[in-house]
């Protein structure tokens, strides 16, 4: 993992409410078993705690990423790490297969060259009947230079993101945007000033209108977003 990655999750791990925000969005398709793919810091992951979860298993291939998830101490009831490789078939047919009711890979698929692929060994994982939650950065227009820094190789829309599950073998029963004002700020960042970090400060005060933002969009799903969320079933 890149320097860089390790820096932005570390400044994004401190916007609570959009993470709170974030979850909010996917928390209704969680339960049973959950395998969470590229768990990274667990910034999302640790507000796992719905009725309906019996257990989290946290993954990541990164060893930095696995040694901070083995010594954290997270708010979950039951949870465990395992080392995965969702885009090596070596490292997934080594695990067990069908161990989770549900998948969750917040974003990480953008940063898989070949995302179909990976996605088929996320069906490896599932039990039958079991759903894969995926959340992932929106609009191609607004790809800039933030996108570059975390080594993004694509964003979605709802048409890509359909077509790639549903060549993965999954069917998609849920598609919708999230973060409208989002676009503004990251087309702002990443295609206007090209900025190649992301600073601490701003985070912090986007952090802050996010009880704004969540109030408006609960009035309805916004027509765009910054992010997208799908779920597909097996």
């Amino acid at each position: 993992m890149s320097s860089d990655m390790f820096k932005t999750l570390s400044v994004i791990r401190g916007s609570s409410r959009y993470n709170a925000w974030l979850y909010s969005c996917i928390k209704d398709h969680l339960q049973g078993v959950v395998l969470d793919i590229g768990s990274g810091l667990a910034g999302i992951a640790q507000q796992f705690q719905e009725p309906g979860i019996q257990e989290v298993i946290l993954s990541d291939y990164d060893p930095l990423m696995l040694d901070a998830l083995g010594q954290a101490t997270l708010p979950l009831k039951k949870y465990r790490v395992l080392p995965l490789d969702i885009t090596d078939p070596k490292s997934v047919n080594n695990q067990p297969g069908a161990i989770a009711d549900t998948i969750t890979c917040i974003n990480v698929l953008e940063h898989i060259e070949h995302d179909v692929a990976a996605l088929k060994h996320m069906k490896y994982f599932l039990k039958e009947r079991g759903k894969v939650v995926i959340f992932v950065p929106a609009l191609p227009k607004i790809y800039g230079t933030l996108d570059r820094l975390v080594d993004h190789h694509r964003r979605y829309t709802k048409k890509s993101l359909r077509k790639a599950l549903q060549d993965a073998g999954f069917k998609v029963k849920n598609g919708y945007y999230m973060n409208m004002f989002g676009i503004l700020t990251w087309f702002l960042a990443g295609r206007i000033l090209k900025q190649k970090e992301f600073h601490k400060e701003a985070c912090h005060m986007l952090d802050k209108i996010v009880p704004t933002l969540r109030t408006l969009e609960s009035l309805g799903s916004p027509p765009l977003g910054q992010s997208l969320i799908m779920v597909g079933e097996l």
